[in-house]
């Protein structure tokens, strides 16, 4: 067993294909796209002081969407991913959470490049959440859903920006 310590947007060992963020290294053979993926992200952390952050940030929302409900249909995307996880022969060891983040991950990757490089300049939180909605829209080829307020990703960047500190929820009104 070797024990290394990787930055915080390293999730897999590029060389040998392997997702690293888990328990049991993950063969990536079977899902390039998270690998790609990752390259993304590796360019992102390159140009990008707040990439963890914006990562973690990603992550939270991803996992808010999978807990309340999706706003925009990746019904299809992220369950033919687990099967492909689950098909492998080390996926028994892997816990459900960590098969879930490497399912999501290509997502996770895209709003990742969204939070830290929002499509509008825009300094009205309201304009700010539409315009990333359609950025979204326009990436996945499907509607997003606009939820306002009970929305992750309004919560997330319009209601409670750390950046900025918190925006009183009168001001946002959706």
């Amino acid at each position: 067993m070797v024990i290394t310590t990787s930055p915080a947007h390293v999730h897999l060992c590029p060389r040998h294909q392997l997702w690293t963020r888990s328990t049991h290294d993950i063969p990536l053979v079977a899902l390039p796209e998270v690998i790609e993926a990752q390259c993304r992200l590796d360019q992102l952390a390159r140009r990008h002081r707040q990439t963890r952050r914006a990562l973690d940030m990603a992550r939270k929302i991803v996992e808010d969407w999978s807990a309340s409900g999706m706003p925009i249909d990746l019904g299809k995307e992220w369950p033919d991913r687990l099967g492909r996880v689950e098909a492998l022969a080390v996926s028994k060891g892997i816990s459900a959470e960590d098969r879930s983040h490497l399912a999501a991950f290509p997502e996770i990757v895209m709003l990742t490049h969204l939070i830290l490089a929002p499509p509008a300049t825009a300094l009205d939180p309201k304009e700010l959440y539409l315009a990333t909605t359609a950025e979204l829209s326009r990436r996945f080829a499907r509607i997003y859903t606009t939820l306002g307020t009970q929305d992750p990703l309004c919560r997330r960047l319009c209601l409670y920006r750390d950046r900025d500190g918190p925006v009183s929820k009168s001001s946002v009104s959706l």
